[in-house]
């Protein structure tokens, strides 16, 4: 066995790293103080060259769609559908449409380019394809 000259120095960089990351694990798990009222269904596949994400969000506009890529690998997709149909003032016999802020998160199977998304939404699908780092 052979003995290493003892750093302080990177002791305590170690150290500050440790709680750097549990710090940012921890306030990652709750990107966001509202009240999530329903999560968007998606489908995901994978080519060479991209992934490819399929999200549900019929009645939402396209405005009110926000998407994010943190950490190359972590795609957060938020946003807000209104209830357009609030002021109905009779009873609701059955009420299975989600109304409100949405917020989604998905752990992608790659490495990807944050400034190579690209997104169009039509018929109530989110088309979104993400380049990734090969």
């Amino acid at each position: 066995m052979t003995l290493g000259k003892w750093d302080p120095w990177q002791e305590l960089t170690r150290l500050q790293q440790e709680v750097n990351d549990l710090y940012s694990n921890f306030f990652n798990r709750f990107p966001s103080t509202k009240e999530i009222s329903f999560t968007p269904q998606i489908e995901m596949y994978e080519t060479e060259e991209e992934i490819v994400l399929n999200v549900a969000l019929p009645g939402t506009l396209q405005e009110d769609i926000d998407i994010s890529l943190e950490k190359e690998d972590v795609l957060y997709i938020r946003g807000e559908r209104p209830d357009l149909h609030r002021t109905i003032v009779g009873p609701r016999h059955i009420e299975e449409l989600c109304y409100g802020y949405f917020e989604r998160q998905v752990q992608l199977p790659a490495k990807c380019f944050r400034e190579k998304i690209e997104a169009d939404y039509s018929e109530g699908i989110l088309n979104i394809r993400i380049s990734k780092k090969v």
